[in-house]
């Protein structure tokens, strides 16, 4: 087993054990799930159409958890994993990384799992529809989504390293944006803290989208620059500098 293999493990490990993270993957199975059961019209039609509730606030969920992960526990217990383990902090701020990633896609992929399980015993007539091809497109599209929008909170959360404050600005402050710049489709197309994870899921390769269907190219880089990249370089330079608590 590699070095980074056994710290990727090592941070899965502590992402169980540490309470605030343990409560954010319970938050968030069940708040997808609860997302699933409250959309209208979504326990009357497929299984895509019920686990399509979930996706509402995939980007709110997935952030909360990559928050929760990536900030808990910056103290001397992750100190003593970069001392003990291997004495390349970049190795471990990365194990780091990876290991919201992982936790990631098996807290969707739970998630759809339950959703399969709770939408059989509502619907036992529509079961068939759990097998269709499109299921597993839409699984695709939601884990790309997810990802993206965790690899953003994972980069603003690396920058502030408090989780009150990267909850704020990781998750919070982007939906608040998203609000408030709807009524300039221009700024909120060019500005959307969202719009590299919709690219993620349904990349378009065009410069500019067409309409509302699609996020262009364009938009999707500047997204990805302002939203990520650069809390990203910043954030990793921070934690090569920064001491635990």
């Amino acid at each position: 087993m590699t070095s980074l293999t056994r710290q990727v493990l090592v941070e899965l490990r502590r992402a169980v054990d540490t309470r605030a993270p343990r409560w954010a993957f319970i938050a968030f199975v069940s708040g997808s799930v609860a997302l699933c059961l409250l959309v209208p019209d979504a326990v009357t039609g497929t299984f895509e159409q019920f686990v399509g509730g979930a996706a509402v606030g995939l980007p709110l969920l997935t952030g909360l958890l990559a928050v929760m992960v990536f900030t808990a526990d910056w103290s001397t217990r992750a100190a003593l994993f970069t001392f003990v383990l291997t004495p390349n902090r970049r190795r471990v701020i990365a194990a780091r990384y990876l290991a919201v990633f992982v936790l990631t896609v098996f807290s969707l992929i739970a998630a759809h799992v339950i959703a399969a399980v709770v939408f059989t015993a509502i619907r036992p007539d529509a079961i068939g529809s759990i097998f269709r091809p499109g299921v597993g497109r839409q699984l695709w599209e939601m884990l790309a989504t997810g990802l993206a929008s965790s690899f953003t909170a994972m980069a603003v959360a690396g920058l502030v390293l408090r989780t009150v404050p990267a909850l704020l600005i990781a998750v919070f402050a982007p939906l608040l944006l998203t609000v408030g710049l709807a009524f300039t489709p221009v700024l909120l197309e060019w500005l959307n803290p969202f719009g590299f994870a919709s690219w993620f899921a349904a990349p378009n390769m065009r410069w500019a989208g067409v309409g509302d269907e699609s996020v262009g190219l364009g938009p999707a880089a500047t997204s990805f620059l302002l939203w990520t990249a650069v809390p990203l370089v910043l954030g990793w330079f921070r934690q090569m500098r920064a001491e635990p608590r």
